[in-house]
């Protein structure tokens, strides 16, 4: 990974927002700029954060940490704080001749922001948004590489789920049989497994239970892999017994939005003219109310990061981009469809990743 250019580019960024310093605090956006792989436990907990200028890069921890943070990131002076993250800042803003510090606002709580204005008394604190985020949208070939090997992890695992599927599965086993998969082959989830079977197929994001899996209706597995920090996301919809005229159509019509979409984006185009591309498939065939979320998402070191390809929030597809393309069609007391891949904006087209086949053809 290219930790130089990304801190270069930082710094670029950071003088375009006439910032003379950054405290960078998010899990992902440390790991990107450092190479600093500890995550936070939850956002009142934090393993470190970087603090860059102009010329210095230092990267603050606590003890627990310390040798972790000299080995991943050698691009970085590690600052170890025993009384706490304010109290150290405090000792290297007179150093640094520091008059002001730019922060996330999105990942830095409140409280946090509150006890370092009182510690940095005369320092001026600028809340930033996006600035590592729009540095880490476009791939470098060595984490697409990475996403690839997270999605074949996850491919293999689901395939085999998909072969041993049976009436009597509970969703919750058929979800731990994934989870056990990834950590049988040195990976861990990227998010927890979504199986949701019969009615509860219809809603999206259902968290997997003791309901026992049956013939004659849908189940929808979304699942992802997390490799090395890279993550992925795919969703196949399973069917067990024979088909039914129901299932055939929305299942047609769901997979023919995902094609035309896969087969449409190009680098160019807006996200939400990607949206519309499948979109309009399910509105035509009658389903328009059944497919409430936004086509895709970008995939990296989190699972959903930019680019939203979502009709609600409209940004230009660029090379290098990686997302997902899942449309869905979602019916209360039936069940649902959801056909979800991953792709990358290349400088003509969009190319699909992964090699699992595991689509139906009627």
């Amino acid at each position: 990974m290219n930790y130089v250019g990304r801190l270069a580019a930082l710094r670029e960024s950071m003088a375009q927002a006439d910032l003379s310093a950054l405290l960078v605090s998010r899990p992902e956006n440390r790991r990107y700029i450092s190479g600093f792989k500890a995550d936070d436990g939850a956002l009142t907990e934090s393993s470190g954060h970087l603090l860059v200028t102009p010329d210095q890069a230092l990267l603050l921890t606590d003890f627990r940490y310390q040798e972790e943070a000299a080995e991943e990131a050698p691009g970085f002076a590690v600052k170890v704080y025993t009384k706490g993250l304010d109290k150290l800042l405090a000792e290297l803003v007179p150093e640094l001749g520091l008059k002001s510090i730019g922060f996330e606002e999105d990942y830095l709580i409140f409280r946090q922001v509150k006890t370092l204005a009182k510690e940095l008394d005369g320092v001026e604190l600028k809340p930033t948004s996006d600035l590592v985020a729009d540095l880490r949208i476009i791939k470098e070939p060595a984490e697409i590489r990475a996403i690839e090997d997270s999605l074949a992890l996850i491919e293999e695992v689901l395939d085999g789920l998909f072969n041993d599927l049976r009436p009597g599965m509970m969703e919750e086993v058929a979800a731990w049989r994934i989870i056990s998969g990834l950590h049988e082959r040195g990976a861990g989830i990227a998010f927890e497994p979504i199986v949701a079977s019969g009615p509860n197929g219809a809603k999206p994001h259902a968290v997997p239970g003791s309901r026992k899996i049956r013939e004659g209706e849908t189940i929808v597995m979304d699942v992802g892999a997390r490799l090395e920090g890279y993550r992925s996301d795919i969703t196949r919809t399973a069917w067990l017994g024979p088909f039914s005229d129901k299932f055939k159509e929305v299942y047609s019509v769901v997979r023919e939005a995902q094609l035309t979409a896969a087969e449409g984006i190009k680098p160019g185009m807006s996200t939400e003219e990607a949206d519309a591309l499948a979109r309009k498939v399910i509105e035509k065939a009658g389903y328009g109310n059944a497919f409430g979320h936004s086509l895709g998402h970008g995939v990296g070191l989190e699972t959903h990061e930019p680019p939203s390809v979502s009709p609600l929030k409209s940004s230009e597809l660029k090379p290098g981009m990686i997302h997902t393309i899942e449309p869905g069609i979602y019916l209360p007391g039936w069940g649902g469809v959801r056909l979800e891949v991953m792709a990358e904006v290349t400088e003509t087209g969009c190319r699909v990743l992964g090699g699992l086949n595991r689509f139906y053809t009627f």
